[in-house]
């Protein structure tokens, strides 16, 4: 039984209407899922990795299906499960330093809700910079598409101005032609 690669969510916590999606095969895509999550770009998903439908907004699904858009990206993350996780290990490190959770109360402090909101930007920018280095690549695409017609017509244009050349080469001798034979037959 798969389990969510964010929250831990599993067999043993199994709910009725939750599913797991499992990371997309397409790169960009993939790497959209990963950025959202807020984990480093350079962390690759097992082919078991998967997501639940928690972390889904209704629109990522086609209409009355638990089936995702193509295009779909997970957006709902609490990171309250993953800042509970920094507050743990800091209040180890903090226990082992001499100092417990009784002198710094980490869950209280206003740092730790700036830290979330901290974190909660960071993600928004980096879906936002995952989607413009998209469009960007949509926009070198294209462009490298446009520039490759646009030298198949300078090379169309030069074939039919060399034609347009060798037309009116042919037309001034045939003209010229013409014009010696009939001054010939006026003199006979």
């Amino acid at each position: 039984m798969p389990s969510c690669d964010f929250c831990g969510y599993g067999p043993e916590g199994n709910i009725d209407g939750v599913s797991f999606y499992k990371f997309p095969l397409q790169e960009e895509h993939r790497r959209q899922w990963i950025v959202s999550m807020g984990r480093n770009v350079e962390w690759t998903p097992s082919e078991t990795s998967s997501l639940c439908s928690a972390h889904f907004t209704p629109d990522c699904f086609e209409s009355g299906s638990a089936r995702l858009h193509s295009d779909a990206i997970p957006t709902v993350f609490n990171s309250t499960q993953s800042m509970k996780k920094i507050l743990k290990d800091t209040e180890n490190i903090l226990s082992h330093q001499g100092g417990g959770p009784e002198s710094t109360n980490l869950s209280r402090s206003p740092c730790c809700e700036c830290y979330k909101r901290w974190q909660a930007t960071e993600r928004i920018y980096q879906q936002k910079l995952a989607a413009a280095h998209l469009q960007i690549k949509e926009y070198n695409k294209n462009l490298a598409e446009e520039s490759r017609k646009a030298t198949q017509w300078q090379k169309r244009a030069i074939v039919l101005q060399s034609a347009i050349r060798a037309m009116k080469q042919r037309a001034s001798i045939t003209a010229t032609r013409k014009t010696s034979t009939s001054k010939t037959n006026n003199l006979d």
